[in-house]
């Protein structure tokens, strides 16, 4: 049985919970000739509009203004942008196949990662301080113990897990949240959490923020965490930050009195795709972008298997919950196509999630009417 894309976290995320207002999934341009919008003019501009274009302009800037104003911020923080430096990925990184908001517990086992609370807020913006909609933000980091999930590490081995780590989608202001944990450390690195922002195979940039040495100081004091002591690296020795403040790179929290942790904006300014991921890896379960994308009425779904599972392979709207399932087989090594028929459903964002075995990939694509 396939379960559904999304918790309750993502019906938060859409406003069903929430005053958060719905995402408005219109489209201002469209290719002439076939009336589909393709990638290139998707993606065109991002450098000046971003996904920003797929709004109405004069939205966005009411959006932005008031979500300044609600939070109390200044509105200088619109007046200028920056291009947010690309930084290692890390040997840790993988693609989960889930959006969730709360990332804290193992999906498989439930275990809870705990630690002190840190709420984190991920504004997305372009070169012209517009909020970005509807990219894809993933995060991951170490526990307390210093330890990242689904990998064989020097202190630990956590294959098969997928604890603190997770992938949002940017709401019409460019913002989406996560709920973790504050992030332990691990010998020879500064603290800090990896972030990428994608959509789709296009990646806009990946890299990691530090927190405040100070801040570390007192979170390591904690009972939580006080058994392995205090971080020997400073984001001044790091070799990634190499500053006690990095540009542009640095997370500034404050104490949550609702939660008992901290709480933290970070703004990332992003500009053109920096990368295309999208080919498949030897020995490696691959899902490619489906083709077209943009689409009208149908589209292909690639995957590749590098031995005989059993698949299942569904589509999810943006709330999380499923269409239609389109394979639950068992499917032969190699390279297969899926073709997608849309039948009557309404143009927007929907995810296409493959499970193979123990393998789980996820896309996004667009449906334009």
């Amino acid at each position: 049985m396939t379960l559904p894309l999304a918790p309750e976290d993502i019906r938060a995320y859409l406003g069903q919970n929430t005053d958060t207002t719905a995402r408005n999934y219109s489209a201002s341009r469209r290719e002439k000739g076939n009336g589909m919008m393709k990638r290139r003019f998707l993606l065109k501009g991002i450098g000046t509009l971003g996904l920003t274009s797929m709004l109405p302009a004069s939205a966005f800037a009411r959006s932005a203004w008031a979500a300044s104003r609600d939070r109390g911020a200044p509105l200088r923080e619109f007046a200028a942008c920056w291009l947010t430096p690309a930084s290692t990925e890390g040997p840790y990184y993988f693609d989960i196949g889930e959006l969730r908001m709360d990332i804290r517990r193992d999906s498989k086992s439930d275990v809870l990662h705990d630690g002190i609370p840190l709420t984190l807020t991920m504004r997305i913006v372009n070169a012209d301080c517009q909020p970005v909609a509807g990219v894809l933000v993933d995060i991951w980091h170490a526990n307390r113990e210093g330890l990242y999930s689904g990998y064989v590490q020097p202190h630990g081995d956590t294959v098969g897990e997928d604890f603190l780590r997770g992938t949002q989608v940017t709401d019409p202001q460019g913002e989406c949240r996560f709920v973790t944990s504050y992030p332990g450390w691990y010998p020879g690195r500064a603290t800090h959490i990896h972030f990428k922002v994608r959509l789709s195979s296009m990646s806009y940039v990946t890299s990691q923020f530090a927190f405040e040495d100070r801040v570390n100081t007192a979170v390591y004091d904690t009972a939580l965490y006080s058994a392995r002591g205090q971080n020997p690296t400073s984001n001044a020795a790091d070799g990634v930050f190499r500053d006690a403040t990095p540009e542009h790179l640095l997370l500034t929290v404050t104490e949550d009195a609702a939660t008992g942790g901290y709480a933290g904006t970070f703004t990332i300014g992003i500009d053109t795709p920096t990368a295309v991921e999208d080919a498949p890896r030897p020995g490696q379960v691959w899902l490619g972008e489906n083709y077209p994308n943009p689409f009208a009425a149908n589209t292909m779904l690639p995957f590749s298997l590098p031995s005989s599972r059993h698949v299942e392979l569904s589509v999810f709207d943006a709330a999380g919950r499923e269409q239609v399932q389109l394979l639950d087989a068992e499917m032969s090594v190699g390279r297969h196509d899926v073709p997608f028929q849309v039948g009557d459903l309404p143009s927007g964002y929907y995810f296409y999630r493959l499970r193979a075995g123990e393998d789980v990939r996820m896309r996004e694509m667009l449906l334009l009417r």
